[in-house]
């Protein structure tokens, strides 16, 4: 079996803002389209499109770092992979891999035969397969998924468990969420032009397909949150007031977290965009899951630092 190592990213100084590269190792088809992105003083990544098997190219950015055990970061609706910009530097010691979906940021649209055709989290984590396979990662990786993104981390995990290591839900949207009234992704949302609509009918029964048991973090943006939305965006919601829809949202992560015997860490501040709101917290999940899943113990964060990320346990 190809090990990951097999990502051989070299930077070398170029005399310039930013570095050139040297690229070894990979089975990608593409062409760079960007050597780096600086975020914070840190290289955060070799940005370069790469050909999935269905015909169809994507934007991919890779971080080198420590590759015995990758992270995959999964975006939320309509979401470029820019959304985790802030996170990357905090997690710079690690390999990570952040990608845009058909028709998002810097990918190709869906050809018109496979974007008329609604397509379903399974095959949204087969997509996801399809890259790490072009990237020669095969082995057992850690998914972060926001939003949409933590429903299609889950299917990953559930489709394709052997590579599976762990997972970090930040925000995710739940089961209950898609049968509710008012949600984006309750009307069939989809991420952009040029991507396809989401076949929920299809995912629901899919979401059914139980997750292995792997280190896992349940991230919740802060409570409260839903009270910063417009009268017009409320009325969307209605007959629910803001409180229960804050309730039911909180009550959500906690019964995702219970599903999946998951830490769940509450966000002091963050509104659902934590990763922007609060990226400290967001790293600190992903280094404790990572963490987990290389020793085979329970993933922890201790008190003193969640609390400096700004985070907290629920209270019982």
């Amino acid at each position: 079996m190809r090990r990951p190592s097999a990502l051989a990213v070299a930077l070398r100084s170029s005399g310039s803002d930013e570095p050139s590269l040297r690229i070894t190792g990979f089975g990608v088809h593409g062409s760079i389209s960007r050597a780096g992105r600086w975020v914070g003083g840190i290289c955060c990544g070799v940005r370069r499109l790469v050909t999935v098997d269905v015909g169809y190219e994507l934007s991919v950015s890779v971080t080198s770092g420590d590759t015995s055990l990758p992270v995959v970061f999964v975006n939320a609706l309509g979401t470029s992979q820019d959304q985790w910009d802030q996170v990357l530097p905090r997690l710079y010691l690690h390999t990570a891999v952040t990608y845009d979906r058909p028709g998002i940021g810097a990918s190709a649209p869906l050809p018109p035969h496979l974007s008329d055709q609604p397509r379903t989290f399974g095959a949204l984590a087969d997509e996801l397969r399809n890259v790490l396979d072009q990237l020669g990662i095969d082995a057992p990786v850690v998914v972060v998924g926001h939003s949409i993104g933590a429903l299609i981390a889950m299917m990953y995990a559930a489709r394709h468990g052997a590579r599976t290591a762990g997972l970090v839900l930040v925000d995710g949207t739940t089961m209950a969420h898609l049968a509710g009234r008012g949600w984006p992704e309750c009307e069939g949302g989809e991420d952009g032009p040029g991507s396809s609509m989401l076949d929920l009918p299809g995912s629901v029964t899919e979401l059914d397909t139980a997750v292995p048991p792997v280190p896992a973090a349940v991230l919740a943006s802060a409570p409260g949150r839903w009270t910063r939305l417009s009268p017009a965006d409320v009325a969307e919601f209605a007959p629910l007031t803001v409180e229960q829809l804050d309730q039911q949202w909180q009550d959500g992560q906690r019964q995702l977290a219970e599903k999946l015997n998951a830490l769940l860490v509450v966000a002091d501040w963050a509104g659902h965009h934590v990763a922007t709101d609060q990226p400290e917290l967001v790293a600190a999940c992903v280094s404790a899951v990572i963490a987990a899943a290389r020793d085979h113990r329970p993933v922890t964060i201790p008190l003193a630092q969640l609390r400096y990320a700004g985070g907290s346990y629920p209270v019982p």
